[in-house]
């Protein structure tokens, strides 16, 4: 397990998400982790819009799962990096 996902996962423990949905926000993370070879903090807020668009355009998710990805990869920036979603 990488330092991030586990950060990550003692980020959400505590929030009070179900343990599915803990998983899912992990699984987000992931993909966006493998989609670019790299660790998610190092992911450019272009690449995050190219990620998106890759999600929705080639993948074809379903808007449920597109929203996951989204909340998923938000709590990630917000909650475990300390990053502002509005500065992305």
């Amino acid at each position: 397990m990488t330092e991030m996902r586990k950060r990550m996962i003692e980020s959400l423990q505590p929030a009070g998400f179900s343990e599915r949905t803990q998983e899912a926000y992990v699984r987000a993370g992931r993909r966006l982790a493998e989609h670019y070879h790299k660790s998610p903090d190092l992911i450019t807020e272009e690449e995050l819009r190219q990620y998106f668009l890759y999600i929705k355009n080639v993948k074809k998710y379903a808007r449920p799962t597109t929203t996951i990805a989204l909340c998923g990869i938000k709590f990630f920036f917000e909650k475990t990096l300390g990053t502002r979603w509005d500065d992305l």
